[in-house]
């Protein structure tokens, strides 16, 4: 299957090779859509920010978050703002198709309490409620699973927090160079011999996936887990260094008839500290002996975001393999449609 393009793209009737292939032009686009629209923005550099967005909208906060740990940034996805978010805080209302129930309350409450808010969507409720109330609204492009429109919904939250300084300036050029060498490498052309994602997903056949990472990494295993439930049409988990140490590692020794069933992902970096170093190779130990298979994804890149997005992307890419390797469509969600419009009646 994963050496027969053909037969992939047949059982892809929602197109998502295309949506993930195109990843790397995805982010150079979302960047000079940024930074045309970030051209006449007059606002202060915030003391806070906050990231209202659920599913893949609010994943692009929580990768954020990660990747400036110093920074006093702040991911909701809930029908609430908490209290304290008031004027102090430069508010992103994040909702790809932009009728997102749970962004639209928080971004009632954000404009109740007169933060500085920029609004990012495909259209919707919130490009009409931002243009009725005088919000900055960036518009991006409609057509793509949501989950796939990472690159809009996150990009355009680095450049601004850049040019107000609230974050360093960063190679953006740079990082989107780094993602097409990944997508050389994992690319559908690209035979299982030579292709790391569709290696691992082969290992992963037959498993739970279980993905593991530490520090920013955290919403990248996160994320991974949220894709192997949609495009792979699997339950999966994420666990994260070192807190998973401190319990549930102690799963995994005495209760080998359960935990066979699981296939584990480490996320590793050359820039990971000693001690989390240590307690990944002695849980290697623990869980090579009981777990299907373990499996490790190193990044190399010299830049951060770009470690942190490439290994995102090969694991993108994993999960649709894995979904197809499985007979299943990536694309289809009629069971999430449903619970939609439950929730609208």
């Amino acid at each position: 299957m994963l050496d027969n393009v053909e037969s992939m793209r047949k059982l892809d009737k929602f197109h998502v090779i295309d949506a993930i292939e195109s990843f790397p032009e995805q982010c150079e686009e979302a960047i000079e859509m940024a930074r045309q629209n970030s051209k006449n923005i007059k606002l202060k550099k915030p003391k806070s920010v906050a990231v209202c967005g659920m599913g893949g909208s609010g994943i692009a906060g929580d990768i954020l978050a990660g990747l400036f740990p110093d920074r006093d940034i702040r991911v909701f996805k809930d029908y609430v703002l908490p209290n304290y978010v008031g004027k102090d805080y430069l508010v992103f209302i994040v909702s790809y198709s932009g009728n997102t129930e749970e962004t639209i309350s928080m971004f009632q409450q954000a404009l109740k309490r007169r933060c500085k808010i920029i609004a990012i969507s495909s259209g919707g409720e919130i490009e009409r409620m931002a243009v009725e109330n005088r919000i900055r609204h960036i518009k991006i492009p409609e057509g793509l699973p949501p989950r796939f429109a990472f690159a809009y919904l996150f990009f355009p939250l680095i450049v601004i927090l850049a040019k107000l300084k609230f974050i360093n300036k960063q190679n953006l050029d740079r990082i989107v160079k780094h993602l097409k060498e990944t997508r050389d490498e994992i690319t559908t052309s690209i035979p299982t011999k030579n292709n790391p994602a569709k290696r691992i997903a082969l290992k992963l056949f037959g498993s739970v996936p279980i993905i593991q990472g530490f520090g920013k990494y955290s919403a990248v295993a996160y994320r991974a887990k949220s894709q192997f439930n949609e495009n792979s049409k699997l339950p999966a988990f994420h666990e994260i260094y070192p807190e998973m140490n401190h319990n549930s590692i102690l799963g995994w020794e005495h209760a080998e008839s359960l935990t066979k069933s699981f296939g584990v992902v480490v996320l590793r970096d050359e820039h990971e500290s000693e001690k989390i170093r240590k307690r990944i190779e002695f849980t290697k130990k623990v869980l090579k002996k009981s777990a299907r298979c373990v499996v490790e994804i190193w990044s190399t890149y010299p830049l951060d975001i770009s470690r942190v997005l490439s290994t995102m992307y090969v694991l993108d890419f994993v999960s649709v393999y894995l979904g197809l390797l499985r007979g299943e469509d990536p694309g289809e969600n009629s069971l999430l449609t449903q619970l939609k419009n439950i929730l609208k009646k």
